[in-house]
């Protein structure tokens, strides 16, 4: 029984060259880069950032859309912030 354990558990090991080649063919080759993945994640932000302000101040607000991209619309609502 205890062979019969050893046998499956080496099989399933493979040999140490096998081994250390797969473990540098994935830390070598990423399918989608770290740097690629926080680029993307960025540019995933702004974009939903500018469709909710778009739904926010159209939609919620009855604005015009193209508003929301003049920086005169961000400006007087600034003024609020800062004028309390």
């Amino acid at each position: 029984m205890a062979n019969d354990e050893q046998t499956s558990s080496e099989e399933q090991k493979g040999s140490p060259e096998q081994e250390t080649e797969q473990k540098r063919r994935l830390s070598n080759h990423r399918r989608f880069p770290i740097l690629l993945r926080v680029l993307v994640v960025l540019v995933l932000a702004i974009a939903m950032l500018a469709l909710g302000a778009v739904i926010g101040y159209s939609v919620i607000g009855g604005g015009d859309w193209r508003d929301v991209f003049d920086i005169d619309t961000w400006r007087h609502i600034t003024d609020f912030w800062l004028t309390s």
